[in-house]
This record gives C-alpha cells, structure tokens and sequence, in this order.
C-alpha cells in the first residue's frame, strides 16, 4: 500500500459511519441506507434487453454511435455529480464506497434481466501514465473493480489488463466542444491484446457526448471485436 493510499485508508476510517442521504447510522463503511438506495433515482433498463441505447431518451444523447450497447447506472447530476467529484479530483476515498455500492445495485438489475450475458472481456478505460502519476489513481478501477469482484459468482478473468492502452497524453475533455472532443482524443488509444470475435465492455465513469468511447469502440473493431459494449457510472443528460 503506498503512502497516499495508507493516508486516505486512515482518513476513511475516521469518517463517520452514516448514510450520505439521510444522515441516518449505518454499520458499515460511509454509503446509503437501505431505504436511501432503494429511492436514489437510477436508470431504468429496457424491458426487452438490457441495453440503454434502446431508450430514446438516452439515444438522443449521442449524435454518433459506435458502440453496440451501453450499460450506466445513473444520470450525472446531483448528488451524483458531486460524489464521483470528490473522489475523482479531490480524493476523497470515502465516496468510492456509495459509488461501489450503487454500481452493485445496478449491476444486480441488469443480471436479473432475462437477456443479461456477461461480455468475454471487461476492460476499464485506461488513464494516459502522466494523468495516472499527477492524479494518484484511475478513478474508474478503484470503483468499478471493487464493484464487480465483491458481485457474487463473478469471473475475475473477465478484467483484462493491458488490453488498451493509452498513449497520447489529452486535454481533460469537460470544457471542450464536440469538435475540439474529436480532434483531442483522435489516435489516443491502442489495442495490444486478443479482441478478435470477442465481445467487449468498456466501463468509463462519465459518458458525455460519447466522442472517447466511440474512439475506443473505433479501435477495438479494428482490432477485429464483434460487439463493443459501452459501460459507465453516469450519463450526462442534455441541457434543457
């Protein structure tokens, strides 16, 4: 453990134990209640797959789709906006446990679907090493890996390491047009592993107007996969 993640381990610890919403004692480490979880507003998936691309709502959302399916859990709004900010550029470590907790949440859902089949590869959107090195960790691995190795019955062979690679060094993509998007992440990935006939997810924590997942989805078909699925904390809406 570095000595960041022994400070922040410290830190959390410390925290007291109650649910983010309602402020009521819980038992375990700082997330939601029971109750507080059930009313959080989620997405709700299609009746007849589990593929969010299938509403309209959330189709409208992209101009381009390159991608096959999308699977996400929430809108990115508050209090959601506000938890995945803390713990992705104030490091805040406590928030990564209600993020687990409600991405578990969903994914517990979406397996109960009827039409739920787990990808052959699960593939964690790689942060460039220079951002790695200033920002201390991958924002999207601390929560989705715990998420997904703590599920019961889940194949830890899915996540694949090294598979993708980042390596041209972006502009954050928050402040930028969606042209300025395109030419900022164009050639910004690389593919280095097996992909050919298979079915991949790739989880990233924010999608906005798709330009990086599509830029993904672009290389990984090169590479010779089948199916690309698009996986995510939160979708930002459109503005009103």
């Amino acid at each position: 453990m570095t000595l960041f993640w022994f400070i922040k381990y410290i830190e959390d610890l410390l925290y007291t134990h109650s649910c983010l919403m309602c402020s009521s004692t819980i038992k375990d480490q700082p997330k939601l209640c029971k109750v507080c979880l059930q009313d959080l507003p989620k997405l709700v998936l299609p009746i007849t797959e589990p593929n969010l691309l299938l509403r309209p709502d959330v189709k409208r959302l992209f101009k381009k789709v390159k991608f096959d399916s999308l699977f996400a859990v929430l809108w990115y709004q508050e209090p959601n906006s506000i938890w995945l900010s803390k713990f992705k550029f104030h490091n805040k470590i406590y928030y990564r446990h209600v993020l687990i907790q409600i991405i578990q949440y969903q994914l517990i859902v979406a397996q109960e679907h009827a039409h739920w089949v787990w990808p052959d590869m699960i593939i964690i959107m790689p942060l460039h090493h220079r951002r790695y090195h200033a920002r201390g960790f991958n924002q999207v691995e601390q929560v989705w890996r715990d998420a997904l190795l703590t599920l019961p019955n889940f194949n830890q062979s899915l996540l694949q390491e090294k598979v993708l690679i980042r390596e041209k060094y972006t502009k954050a993509q928050t402040n930028l047009n969606a042209t300025q998007r395109r030419k900022n992440i164009n050639l910004a990935f690389r593919v280095t592993g097996n992909v050919k006939g298979k079915v991949v997810a790739v989880i990233d924590d924010v999608i906005t107007t798709g330009t990086t997942i599509n830029e993904v989805s672009s290389c990984l078909k090169a590479a010779g996969a089948k199916h690309v699925s698009a996986w995510a904390t939160c979708l930002t809406p459109l503005e009103k």
